[in-house]
């Protein structure tokens, strides 16, 4: 019986600490293929070795790539017209915090703060001079787990997305305008302990 009770014990901790892993392991589940806009679809069929060539930069850091995470999405401009950005999305793997040790506004606060410049500056200014990209959108993901159970498994994943102008992105990979001063004029996706995407200012969850 005692055996028994180990084995489920053992059995509970193996299923808590279970979960999708959601990293690719290779550029075919890395870059993005399947688009229902075929604008989208042209830019990343022309686009693929550039596409292949952020992927590889990212690999070469040791910075995983989310899966489908390096591609092209659509937004809506200040008009209404349809912009087209250069999608950037990874989870690195030194970013992980526990669930009961930190608070949702406070795990946000230390991806800006100390890893998201970190990430984005493995992309050059040229990544977004293709044609028909009009800014890039450049998401961190990051796991959220249990620690009295696992510290390397299961959890879920909390992120960031910042869509950034095509110019402001440029002049922040140049150094000529800070981090906060690109935010201030981009748009600040995120999704913390579990909750729908919602748009904030960075100010908000400092």
């Amino acid at each position: 019986m005692k055996a028994a009770v180990i084995f489920v014990l053992f059995l509970c901790v193996l299923v808590s600490c279970s979960g999708p892993v959601l990293i690719a392991k290779n550029e075919d589940e890395g870059i993005k293929t399947s688009y229902q806009d075929p604008a989208l679809s042209k830019l990343s069929v022309e686009y693929r070795p550039a596409l292949n060539d952020i992927y590889r930069r990212y690999q070469s850091a040791g910075i995983d790539v989310y899966p489908s995470g390096i591609g092209f999405v659509s937004v809506s401009g200040s008009k209404g017209e349809t912009l087209h950005y250069l999608l950037v999305q990874v989870r690195p793997r030194n970013i992980m915090f526990g669930e009961v040790q930190t608070k949702p506004t406070a795990r946000f606060s230390e991806v800006f703060e100390h890893h998201f410049e970190n990430n984005l500056r493995y992309l050059k200014a040229g990544d977004v001079r293709m044609h028909g990209v009009d800014g890039v959108a450049f998401g961190v993901y990051w796991p959220v787990r249990d620690l009295s159970q696992c510290d390397s498994h299961g959890g879920f994943l909390e992120y960031m997305i910042v869509y950034f102008h095509k110019d402001d992105f440029v002049s922040l990979i140049e150094k000529q305008t800070t981090l906060s001063e690109a935010v201030d004029n981009a748009e600040v996706v995120t999704s913390l302990a579990r909750k729908p995407a919602r748009s904030v200012k960075v100010t908000e969850v400092e």
